[in-house]
């Protein structure tokens, strides 16, 4: 089974705890992460994200990254990933 989790257009510190709620509520073996409204990506939220896609894949869970668009694709890019690297944590190092 998988779940999509449509990601708000800001993620910043306020937008913490309920994403987290959500992320952690997500047990389907396929998590996917839906971020065509998404405009702001702060880093806590991005390190909860992060931590969440390690989490589920050391436990056998795959998480996907979709719909980035290009304002997303461009933070992430600040960060040092794309929308396809963010779902590989073996691509992390």
């Amino acid at each position: 089974m998988s779940a999509i989790l449509a990601l708000p257009q800001r993620l910043d510190y306020q937008s913490l705890p309920s994403l987290l709620d959500e992320l952690k509520a997500a047990s389907d073996d396929t998590l996917v992460l839906d971020a065509q409204e998404l405009r702001h990506l702060g880093t806590l939220s991005l390190q909860t994200i992060l931590s969440a896609i390690k989490t589920r894949s050391e436990a056998g869970k795959t998480t996907r990254f979709v719909n980035a668009n290009d304002a997303c694709i461009d933070m992430l890019s600040l960060f040092g990933f794309t929308p396809e690297t963010l779902s590989q944590p073996e691509a992390w190092t």
